[in-house]
Parts: structure tokens; C-alpha cells; sequence
């Protein structure tokens, strides 16, 4: 499945790719969105995700340090850089990989505007942000970090969809989807759920389509496979 897909990314154009991808994630891997008010169908077990793509990024895995583009006139945007990390921790700075963000377990969730399934999970990201930072988590602000990369989008739409869906966690423009296929050029929405170790970082486990069950089991999930957080 992913050599069709990377030969998909050779012959469409970025757009269009994202588009092909979405309505094949939509059509033949079912969608369980997380609902923020109400219970939907329960999490997979952990490493396993619901459309058998969990082979191609197993628990354990190695994940590269992925780059993570700087708004700029050149790439197109005429705002300012507050674009890409509205709500930083104090005095984080802005980042040019994943490893510049702080924090000990990352959420990296795939997405696209284009993409009608990561519009209609964006208010469960949005709760499961909320809950991460809410008192009654503890500690968690700061340690657990959400990281939105938006394949095949500008800074323009990466705005747009903050704005529409009211986000305040870091969100990456990833027009020439130069980390999607990085990644994989899996179909999105797509999550990876890491931990930073001494030597990088390694996938806890992946969910492919829109998140399972709700915003609390969701994150019970992901602390539950972190283990102690330092």
C-alpha cells in the first residue's frame, strides 16, 4: 500500500494527492471521530491501528526528526510568526525540527485542509489540547505537546484552519509535502504518538483516520503507553 502511494505522489500534483489520499482514508478506512462531549467506539488496543497500517510505523520504530518550516515572506505569508506557535511555552522559541519543540511525549497528527475528515476531527484535537493543559491534568502542559502538519497546505490555509477550528497548539505548513512523503505518504488524517528518548525519537503507537473514542481515552491511551513521564 505505500508503494502505491508513493508512486501516487510522483504522478499528482500536491493538491490533488492530498484530495486522492483523503477520500481513500474516507472511503476504505473508516473514521471514528473523537467526540469532545460524548463516548464514540472504543480505542484500539495500543500499536494497533483499526486499518492495518500499523506495520508500517510499529511500536518502537525510530522517528526521523522531522523538519519543521519557519512562516516567511518567501513561503508566501504576509503575517507574522505567531502563525505557527500562537501559545508556546515561555520563552520556547521557534522551532526548525520537532526536536526544537520541548516536551516529552509528542501527538503528531497529519492533516490537510482539503481533507473533510481532519476538518471534521479538529475540535476533537482542539478538546484533547484543552484537557493536556486543563489543571486536572497535572503536570502534563508543556511535557505532552500536539503538533499539527498540514501536507500540501500553505501558511494562508494553515491560518485559516486554526482560525475556523479555534487551535492553539503548533500547526506546520507542509506545501510541497516534503514530510509527508518523509513519512510515508500514508493517507490522512494520520497520528503518530512519540516519545523522546536519548537517542531520538520512538513511536508509542499510530492511528490512522480520525481519532478513536474520546478526548480522555484518548490521552489515557497515550500516557498509558509513555509510562513515567521524567
Amino acid at each position: 500500500m505505500t508503494s502505491f502511494f508513493s508512486r501516487m505522489a510522483v504522478r499528482v500534483r500536491p493538491r490533488g494527492l492530498l484530495a486522492a489520499v483523503c477520500l481513500l482514508a474516507f472511503a476504505v478506512f473508516p473514521a471514528h471521530a473523537v467526540h469532545a462531549e460524548q463516548g464514540a467506539a472504543p480505542a484500539e488496543q495500543a500499536g494497533v491501528a483499526e486499518d492495518g497500517l500499523a506495520n508500517v510505523w510499529p511500536a518502537g520504530a525510530r522517528f526521523p526528526d522531522i523538519p519543521l518550516a519557519s512562516p516567511s515572506p518567501e513561503t508566501g505569508w504576509g503575517g507574522g510568526p505567531d502563525v505557527a506557535m500562537p501559545a508556546p511555552v515561555a520563552g520556547e522559541p521557534l522551532p526548525d525540527r520537532l526536536s526544537g519543540l520541548r516536551g516529552q511525549v509528542f501527538i503528531v497528527n497529519m492533516y490537510s485542509w482539503f481533507c473533510a475528515p481532519c476538518q471534521e476531527e479538529a475540535p476533537a484535537l482542539r478538546a484533547l489540547y484543552a484537557r493536556i493543559s486543563s489543571a486536572s491534568s497535572g503536570s502534563l502542559a508543556g511535557r505532552v505537546r500536539i503538533v499539527g502538519i498540514a501536507a500540501g497546505d500553505g501558511w494562508n490555509l494553515v491560518q485559516s484552519f486554526r482560525q475556523r477550528h479555534g487551535l492553539v497548539f503548533p500547526l506546520f505548513a507542509d506545501p510541497d509535502l516534503t514530510v509527508h512523503e518523509q513519512l510515508g505518504g500514508l493517507p490522512v488524517p494520520f497520528t503518530w504518538v512519540l516519545r523522546r528518548e536519548a537517542d531520538g525519537f520512538r513511536v508509542l503507537f499510530t492511528h490512522a483516520g480520525a481519532l478513536a473514542g474520546t478526548p480522555a481515552e484518548f490521552l489515557d491511551r497515550v500516557l498509558a503507553a509513555a509510562g513515567p513521564l521524567p
